[in-house]
């Protein structure tokens, strides 16, 4: 596909000037190859608001209140949507309809019938997408990753992550996520985070759940916290909690348990205590992820992992700087992103597997749910 050149940069529209839209902004700001020309919100005025409140100054791009006009702009070459989320696939499929490259805020799709709609779009389309489970890009997530692929953990035997938080309404989304509408689920509006996280530290894909949910923290209209037990493949099991009931601060917890090594957290630890930390320190690939000696709480020996850890439910602490940068690149190049939306769909189709098992009580759900 064709890369039209305006002054050698992609123009970029942005669909929901709100908090998230914001933060996709500055990151297309400071990449070298595109400029905003187009941003949609509901109101004009709102729009300028949240572009001053977030220090965005953006003279020259145009502000609309109709959706269609980024579609068919000539200057607009990815479309980024980050509009509440039953707006996001009825959007997604327009924009790859219209020939647009797109950025698409999870959750993709809100069933199963909306996750065909978009893969069915893009593969005609030939369009490059990526959407934002952006904390691939978060270096200690990054390290779990590397130490399971490396093998330094051996086969995995169980795999552990959790998105614990309690979201109410301080949140700027509170009015629409809180919805069955919209929000639909945590997993769905939150969790699927951690489900996707499960996917990409273990490498390994889910094959049933058997989930169960309740619901404390008032003003949802949907269960606030849900527990996934998970079948992956190879013979490993998984779990994941997803919640917003929590009376802690946010916190994103990932645990991988292979016959060689265990990471818990920040934590790396065998058996016999023996970890080689001047070999791992010099094998480690990822930049920002330091090792040193420590213990855990029992003053067993251990590694420390030292790094910036997913620590805050607020967006602006997320690495979308990289994920815009990955996309541009794919555009250029003609390649597809590593979190296109035919990977985000595998991570979708577990949320509504688990959501579907919790409505049944638990009963297991077998997947995939959708056969390509």
């Amino acid at each position: 596909m064709p890369v039209p050149a305006r002054d050698g940069k992609l123009g970029v529209g942005v669909s929901g000037i709100g908090w998230c839209g914001a933060q996709h902004i500055a990151a297309f700001l400071k990449n070298p190859h595109t400029t905003v020309t187009w941003l949609h919100g509901r109101e004009a005025g709102r729009v300028a608001e949240t572009l001053q409140r977030h220090g965005l100054a953006l003279p020259d791009a145009r502000v609309t209140t109709r959706y269609d006009d980024l579609l068919t702009a000539p200057d607009v070459d990815i479309i980024s949507i980050t509009t509440p989320n039953h707006l996001h696939a009825a959007q997604a499929v327009a924009a790859a309809r219209a020939g647009k490259h797109l950025v698409l805020e999870k959750p993709t799709g809100l069933d199963e019938a909306e996750l065909v709609q978009i893969r069915d779009a893009v593969r005609a389309s030939g369009v490059r997408t990526i959407v934002s489970f952006e904390l691939h890009y978060n270096p200690f997530l990054a390290f779990a990753r590397w130490m399971r692929e490396s093998g330094r953990l051996g086969t995995l035997r169980f795999a552990r992550t959790q998105y614990l938080s309690n979201v109410t309404d301080w949140y700027a989304g509170w009015e629409w996520v809180r919805t069955r509408a919209s929000g639909r689920s945590h997993l769905l509006a939150a969790g699927c985070h951690a489900v996707d996280a499960l996917r990409w530290c273990s490498g390994l894909e889910v094959t049933e759940v058997s989930a169960f949910h309740t619901r404390f923290t008032p003003g949802y209209e949907w269960p606030t916290s849900i527990l996934v037990n998970a079948k992956l493949a190879d013979g490993a099991l998984g779990h994941v909690t997803s919640s917003t009931d929590f009376m802690m601060p946010y916190s994103f917890e990932v645990e991988l348990m292979g016959d060689k090594a265990t990471l818990r957290q920040d934590l790396l630890q065998t058996l016999d205590g023996r970890l080689d930390l001047a070999e791992l320190s010099a094998a480690n690939p990822i930049r920002d992820v330091t090792l040193v000696e420590g213990t855990d709480l029992l003053g067993r020996p251990a590694i420390r992992i030292q790094t910036a850890m997913p620590g805050t439910a607020d967006v602006s602490h997320h690495p979308f700087q990289a994920e815009m940068d990955e996309l541009v690149r794919c555009v250029l190049e003609g390649r597809d992103t590593s979190i296109d939306v035919f990977d985000a769909q595998r991570t979708m189709e577990v949320c509504l597997a688990a959501d579907r098992s919790a409505e049944l009580e638990g009963a297991p759900v077998a997947l995939p749910l959708i056969r390509s």
